[in-house]
């Protein structure tokens, strides 16, 4: 082997454990018991208990806000691939005016600080009723995956050869048809991950969750902080719940993996 190329592997380790250390401390002190957690110096090696994970789920009414995060997370993605599947049909396909325009400014509401809009959604949500409510989360969701989904899923429509489309609807199929029998199923690998990555960014989400929610639409990601409010800051616990909530992802993400990487390089080279 090459000097050069022994040292590109050894940064790569380097960077590799840099990334990987917190995700491995996080899961080492969620299976630790509380009084090993303080012990100076650190002990790794420990008898693994699952205490915290059962602080978590009988005292922190843990599957009512995993049933919270399930559907807000399920039902915006739904709502934003129902929405945005069309209008990124459309901008692949028709000449619409001011395309170039329109484009940009669809992807600039993603990048919009919550922060910015955040007293004008609380002021909105509180005088029309959807404060603390699933479906005044999912609103704010579908706002903000829609961009994602509408510029990924032009790109992967765009891929798809405009006189293939054609032919089918020279022998007779409808527009509607053919986006939902021939394109539609040729960009699934992509949608995949359109899906996952929109999955993942709700289920995630903290900022919106916390802002517009009180004790009844709260999400998983908030209501960890319950932790820190009443029982101090309890690394175990926490740790805890972050893999509970980390979970689903990381099985997901598993198990449609091969058809993620294929979605994100569908859309790579034209």
């Amino acid at each position: 082997m090459k000097l050069k190329d022994f040292a590109f592997y050894i940064i790569l380790v380097i960077f590799l454990l840099f990334f990987i250390y917190p995700v491995y401390f996080v899961f080492n002190l969620a299976f630790m018991p509380r009084a090993s957690i303080f012990q100076l110096p650190p002990n790794y090696i420990f008898q693994p208990t699952l205490d915290n994970f059962i602080k978590v789920v009988t005292m922190w009414s843990f599957i009512k806000y995993l049933i919270n995060s399930i559907v807000v997370s399920v039902v915006a993605v739904i709502l934003s691939l129902a929405i945005g599947l069309p209008a990124a049909y459309a901008l692949a396909r028709y000449d619409i005016p001011k395309k170039g325009f329109i484009l940009p400014t669809i992807l600039s509401f993603r990048f919009l600080p919550m922060a910015s809009v955040a007293i004008p959604f609380y002021i909105l949500y509180v005088n029309v009723g959807l404060y603390d409510t699933q479906l005044g989360l999912i609103l704010v969701y579908v706002l903000m995956n829609l961009p994602f989904v509408v510029w990924l899923v032009r790109g992967y429509i765009l891929d798809v050869p405009k006189d293939l489309e054609e032919s089918y609807e020279i022998d007779g199929l409808s527009k509607t048809q053919v986006f939902f029998r021939i394109t539609l199923p040729l960009i699934n690998r992509g949608l995949l991950a359109t899906i996952l990555f929109c999955f993942i960014f709700t289920w995630n989400e903290f900022g919106a969750a916390l802002l517009l929610t009180g004790t009844n639409a709260r999400t998983l990601p908030v209501q960890s902080l319950q932790f820190v409010a009443s029982l101090g800051l309890d690394w175990g616990a926490l740790c805890a719940a972050a893999v509970l909530i980390a979970l689903p992802m990381i099985i997901f993400g598993l198990l449609i993996r091969r058809y993620l990487i294929r979605g994100l390089s569908l859309g790579a080279v034209r």
